[in-house]
């Protein structure tokens, strides 16, 4: 008796010692996982920005109808600047059409834009405004202005990039309607992406900085090729200008390029940019929203920024 007792709880000990795993199996089975991880991420990154994506889409083309509400008032629509000193961006005039009364209530819109009584709206952050892919989260770096994604279309960048004389729909003080875009709405930009800078004046990179020349300085190509630089691109929705509201097609999406301001804000040299993988979410004045690739022609990308250029515009 005592033998078969002493074989039988040898058997249970074997059996238990066979089923434990070795190191080496531990090993093969951590490496086994760590391969499916490393498949699986990239999956779920690409999976995550497609949702991003989808909502800056979504942003626009409610920008878009707010745009055609505000023309549906006034047959025209807003300025993409209002004269100094109240500034007021093209995004301050569509809050009420954007679900957005209560901010626009805030705002006196004969006073300067971000000071006085106007500075708790431009601190306030609105969501329609920010795209989802951008890493700043709303903001440039050490400001408390609420930032923006999103900007007008002033043109090709004619004449150095000045907002007066652009040949977009967004210019200074001059509102545009349907009846003066001549190449058809279909053809003809309204809203774009831009990148949030990160608050810095070393040149890190295109996407962050921008150059900024000093006063009313004409942003030429020559002038643009160098410093000084800001990380403020994108700093405040509640101000009209090329810094956070404004862009023009001189340079394609996403160039390699330096944008290029000056400290009035009054002529620039900026593209539109995102952090969408191969290119930018444009908004047409039809309505319609459309993915465009980094590598369009620049003829292409010019031909849709003009309101009346009577281009033949190829598929883009």
């Amino acid at each position: 008796m005592f033998f078969d007792f002493h074989r039988k709880t040898c058997a249970r000990s074997q059996g238990s010692r066979r089923s434990g795993f070795t190191l080496i199996e531990l090993l093969v089975v951590v490496a086994i996982i760590t391969i499916l991880i490393g498949l699986l991420m990239p999956a779920v990154q690409t999976a995550r920005e497609s949702a991003r994506r989808a909502s800056c889409i979504n942003n626009l083309k409610q920008l878009n109808l707010a745009l055609h509400n505000f023309h549906g008032i006034y047959s025209q629509f807003p300025a993409g600047r209002d004269p100094w000193p109240t500034p007021f961006s093209t995004h301050a005039r569509l809050l009420p059409y954007l679900e957005q009364t209560n901010l626009k209530n805030l705002i006196d819109y004969t006073q300067p834009t971000s000071a006085g009584a106007n500075l708790t709206a431009a601190n306030t952050a609105v969501t329609i405004f920010q795209c989802p892919s951008d890493n700043q989260r709303g903001r440039v770096t050490g400001s408390t202005f609420g930032g923006n994604n999103y900007v007008a279309n002033v043109g090709t960048g004619i004449n150095d990039g000045d907002y007066v004389t652009g040949d977009g729909v967004f210019l200074l003080n001059t509102r545009v309607g349907v009846i003066d875009i001549f190449d058809g709405t279909s053809q003809t930009a309204a809203f774009s992406e831009s990148i949030i800078g990160d608050g810095k004046t070393a040149p890190v990179s295109t996407k962050l900085q921008s150059v900024q020349l000093s006063g009313s300085t004409k942003t030429t190509q020559a002038g643009c090729s160098s410093g000084p630089y800001t990380g403020n691109r994108g700093d405040r929705w509640i101000n009209g200008g090329y810094l956070a509201t404004l862009y023009n097609h001189f340079f394609t999406p996403n160039s390699s390029s330096w944008d290029c301001l000056n400290a009035s804000n009054n002529y620039g040299l900026k593209t539109a940019r995102s952090y969408h993988p191969g290119g930018v979410n444009l908004s047409l004045c039809d309505g319609s929203v459309r993915f465009v690739s980094d590598n369009i022609e620049v003829v292409t990308w010019k031909a849709i920024a003009t309101r009346g250029g009577n281009e033949v515009t190829a598929d883009f």
